[in-house]
């Protein structure tokens, strides 16, 4: 073999090589490639599609799960603003209250009550006697007591023995139909 049939064997093998390479690079890679950045797209936007799914129930969580939670939250108004005033209930729940911690009721005036936007409130004054703490102890049973109410005003005096005499202002709840 001489070496020009070498020279033009390794042109055509070289040639052949380049052609091979081309046609691998256009015909295989390249449409390879493309379907691979394709799907790399489409994954991306499965990805996203599945973030968006998943905050979506996150803020809308399962419907039988809020019925339930609603259905507690109607529980908890009904016993703080309940449909009817039932002052007499009221006041006679606040004597049981003061009596169970020391306080003497000596009297209670309950008002008239004003509907403001679907709540009526209705003023009650209570006249009461008793220690400093004891008095603390009855204005913190007439507020946990599982209805609203809103203590508006403590006025009295304390004589030498540390006994107040006084009144005490407040506001009850209920809805109006």
């Amino acid at each position: 073999m001489s070496s020009r049939e070498a020279r033009k064997r390794f042109c055509g093998m070289t040639v052949f090589s380049a052609m091979l390479g081309a046609a691998f690079y256009f015909f295989l890679y390249a449409p390879q490639w493309e379907e691979l950045q394709t799907k790399e797209a489409e994954a991306a936007e499965i990805r996203r599609v599945m973030a968006e799914t998943a905050a979506f129930r996150k803020s809308h969580p399962d419907p039988v799960k809020e019925q339930g939670k609603a259905e507690t939250r109607n529980r908890l108004v009904e016993s703080l603003l309940p449909r009817r005033l039932e002052q007499g209930a009221f006041l006679m729940e606040a004597e049981k209250r003061a009596a169970a911690v020391g306080i003497k009721l000596l009297g209670a005036v309950p008002g008239d009550g004003a509907e403001t936007g679907g709540v009526v409130r209705a003023p009650v004054r209570l006249s009461v006697r008793g220690d400093y703490f004891s008095l603390l102890d009855f204005l913190y049973s007439l507020e946990q007591r599982g209805r609203f109410v809103k203590i508006d005003a403590v006025r009295g005096k304390t004589d030498n023995g540390g006994v107040f005499t006084g009144t005490v202002d407040l506001h009850i709840y209920a809805r109006s139909l």
